[in-house]
């Protein structure tokens, strides 16, 4: 086995450029010898089997970082318990995604056939959510919260949650299904437990929030529909879109709880 390779050799063998090497050089992960007649690096053994371990780790997932430090920080026990948890977070992210292509066939089928139930009144059921509100205070419990949904917001859309018995502190967030929120251990929020619900879906023409006058006809509807009061409401985005004459729509998804 040859024991000594040049860096064209390196670069055709791995598929890799000079710029890589010297990255590699850079965080300490290769340490070729050079050669002092020439200038010329020479890599070793040790260099080819670590540009190996490193090109493995990378395909784990691994950030170059996490990838040096299990080749030379690590010892054996904590390689295993590294890998261990990588496992256990790839394990969860099979989960979100097999649960993300469920939801997005559902979401699918669901926005197929949305403009047809605009404005209708139904009946259905809901699963259970977790609804992350906005906030701008750092020292809010939920701002690491709300920065930890932002950074997974293809699992979340934007809603509002309604009270009547408190106009003045609306909230305004991001949800999701709790299911999600669990498996991604965001946990500072509020749970909308899933229920029986009366729903409706409306059209906001224009890119003005749900208003209040929006939701309270939705209420009046309901409540006297059932003969009983309806105090909160939750507005969903569904989606946002132009027509083809250039207005602006935001369907949204409103439901409130029949038990």
């Amino acid at each position: 086995m040859k024991i000594k390779y040049s860096t064209k050799e390196i670069c055709k063998i791995f598929d890799i450029n000079r710029e890589t090497l010297r990255h590699y050089e850079r965080m300490g992960i290769l340490n070729p010898y050079i050669n002092p007649e020439n200038g010329y690096r020479e890599y070793s053994y040790w260099d080819v089997a670590s540009i190996i371990d490193v090109l493995k780790y990378r395909s784990l997932g691994f950030s170059l970082a996490d990838a040096k430090d299990a080749l030379f920080e690590q010892d054996f026990p904590q390689i295993v318990d590294s890998l261990e948890k990588h496992a256990e977070y790839i394990t969860n992210q099979m989960i979100l995604y097999n649960l993300l292509r469920k939801k997005a066939d559902r979401d699918l089928e669901y926005i197929r056939n949305v403009k047809d139930h605009i404005d209708q009144i139904t009946e259905g059921t809901t699963e259970d959510f977790f609804f992350v509100p906005y906030t701008i205070d750092p020292s809010d419990p939920g701002f690491k919260t709300m920065q930890n949904a932002f950074r997974n917001s293809q699992y979340f859309t934007t809603a509002i949650l309604v009270d009547d018995k408190d106009r003045d502190h609306d909230n305004y967030g991001l949800i999701t299904e709790k299911a999600y929120a669990d498996l991604l251990k965001i946990g500072d929020g509020i749970t909308i437990e899933g229920s029986s619900v009366v729903s409706t879906i409306i059209d906001v023409e224009g890119r003005e929030r749900v208003s209040e006058s929006l939701v309270d006809d939705f209420r009046e509807k309901i409540s006297a529909k059932y003969g009983r009061e309806f105090d909160s409401v939750c507005a969903v985005l569904i989606t946002r879109f132009y027509d083809k004459e250039k207005r602006y729509h935001q369907y949204f998804f409103l439901f409130s709880k029949l038990g």
